[in-house]
């Protein structure tokens, strides 16, 4: 879906300088296309001239005018809050559309009574097996073979506050989620959806136990391992046959590598290569950690 900049210029309390369209609202680390983002500091103006997914700014009346010509551009006096009156005004166009799209509830799927399922948006693919009391929300597909234990959330709000009519909230979110083929997901595992748009996804055959929040546009590789207690926070990206261990914490926007490994409680706090195997609190190389520990015990 396309928006025009002036569409929304009453609603969201900006002054168009340059109208032009945007598909989606975001920030400089959107991994989306035709962006519209805010700009409240002359000092990124660089970053999101160089920026090929940016479309449309909203800034301040002095900076407007470092902005590249390709770009839409509205000014505020407060660019970050006029951006999230502008991202609630097109989250109601999406959910308009969510709500205009039946579901896809393949006949092989097996879905208990007590589960409950929106009733527009959401796709549910062959030999699917729902357990009880799960709760699954618009935008989200869930591919051929996957099984949800009891209380499992899909689709669920993720944690982006914003000042939006005047009043701090949650910002609404415009993007869904997708479970790929032969995903299990034990008893009360939380997923939300993503923020902007696109998918929170969890590729083939990852496996997550018990009590697991995976927050807004994390991307879950293939045969992933996800023990229970763990919480993977906004953005962060886990490649194929990952292991991370029970209760750790992994960091807004972190990226976790092929095959590497996250020990138990562990803190992660910054990117984790391919094979690596990290541990503490912050966590760090395991060997490392080894040597640590034991010069002080």
């Amino acid at each position: 879906m396309t928006h025009r900049l002036s569409q929304f210029a009453d609603a969201a309390g900006y002054s168009v300088l340059r109208d032009g369209d945007f598909a989606l609202t975001g920030k400089l680390s959107t991994p989306l296309d035709r962006l519209c983002v805010p700009l409240r500091a002359a000092r990124y103006a660089d970053e999101v001239n160089a920026n090929p997914r940016v479309a449309a700014v909203i800034t301040t009346p002095e900076i407007a005018g470092l902005l590249d010509v390709r770009f839409a551009v509205a000014v505020a006096e407060a660019p970050d809050a006029a951006h999230a009156e502008l991202h609630a005004a097109v989250a109601a166009h999406r959910e308009a559309e969510l709500r205009g799209r039946p579901n896809r509830v393949d006949p092989s799927a097996m879905i208990d009574p007590s589960a409950r399922i929106a009733d527009h948006g959401v796709e549910i693919g062959a030999r699917v097996r729902i357990g009880a009391h799960v709760s699954i929300a618009p935008g989200v597909v869930v591919e051929s073979d996957c099984v949800l234990h009891p209380g499992v959330s899909l689709g669920v709000p993720g944690f982006n506050t914003g000042i939006i009519g005047g009043r701090q909230r949650i910002i609404p979110q415009l993007g869904g989620v997708r479970l790929k083929s032969y995903v299990e997901l034990l008893s009360n595992v939380c997923v939300a959806r993503a923020l902007f748009g696109g998918e929170t996804t969890l590729g083939e055959e990852t496996v997550v136990d018990n009590l697991v929040y995976i927050a807004h546009d994390v991307q879950i590789g293939r045969r992933v391992q996800v023990c229970a207690l763990v919480n993977i926070l906004g953005r962060v990206e886990i490649g194929d046959e990952a292991y991370i261990g029970p209760s750790s914490v992994i960091i807004n926007g972190a990226r976790i590598g092929e095959k590497a490994k996250v020990s138990i409680g562990a803190v992660v706090t910054r990117d984790v290569p391919a094979g690596a195997t990290v541990s503490g609190n912050f966590a760090i190389p395991h060997d490392r950690f080894l040597t640590h520990l034991r010069s002080v015990r």
